[in-house]
């Protein structure tokens, strides 16, 4: 049986929940880091932005962390996303930890993430979307031959190779998105 799936904002009272699908990304990720970073996103406060809210408004958050829910409230997949200036495209929504898990309607979940992106982004006036999936996908070829369909069947190619070299140790850090503007 196929379930259906509704893009939700993660609620705090989610954070615990969700650092099982987390993991499976970052395996070596500690829940007290998981539980800082969930956090730090889900204090930045709601921009308004024009839309169909009971106030007139549409009050979407400039940086957050977006799940993909059954109709029992289970998570199956979430992103994090927060709103940058590129020197391209101007106004993007960078989109970070795509993960989409379930035994039997992958495709079903990961459309429900992709149209939560698109929404998002439309919300916030974003020019293009930036997503960076992590590089634990590579090593299972399968999964990430059909993740990387879903995002060009869903209008999204690639476009820049992402490089990184940690100059501190992976330490758990306190997070500041409040000054992060």
């Amino acid at each position: 049986m196929h379930d259906t799936y509704v893009a939700k904002p993660l609620a705090r009272r989610q954070i615990d929940q969700a650092f099982p699908v987390v993991q499976t990304i970052a395996p070596d990720l500690d829940v007290e880091r998981w539980r800082d970073f969930a956090a730090a996103v889900l204090a930045v406060p709601e921009l308004e932005t024009g839309g169909h809210s009971p106030s007139g408004k549409n009050r979407t958050r400039s940086r957050g962390i977006m799940t993909v829910q059954n109709a029992r409230g289970y998570i199956h997949g979430l992103f994090s996303y927060a709103v940058e200036n590129h020197l391209r495209h101007g106004r993007v929504l960078a989109v970070e930890n795509f993960i989409v898990l379930d035994l039997f309607d992958l495709a079903g979940a990961a459309d429900a993430l992709l149209g939560a992106m698109d929404r998002i982004a439309d919300d916030l006036g974003c020019a293009a979307i930036h997503t960076n999936l992590p590089d634990d996908y590579s090593s299972l070829p399968e999964y990430c031959n059909w993740l990387l369909n879903s995002f060009r069947e869903a209008g999204h190619a690639v476009e820049t190779l992402r490089l990184c070299k940690l100059m501190i140790d992976m330490a758990p850090v306190a997070l500041d998105v409040a000054n992060d503007h």
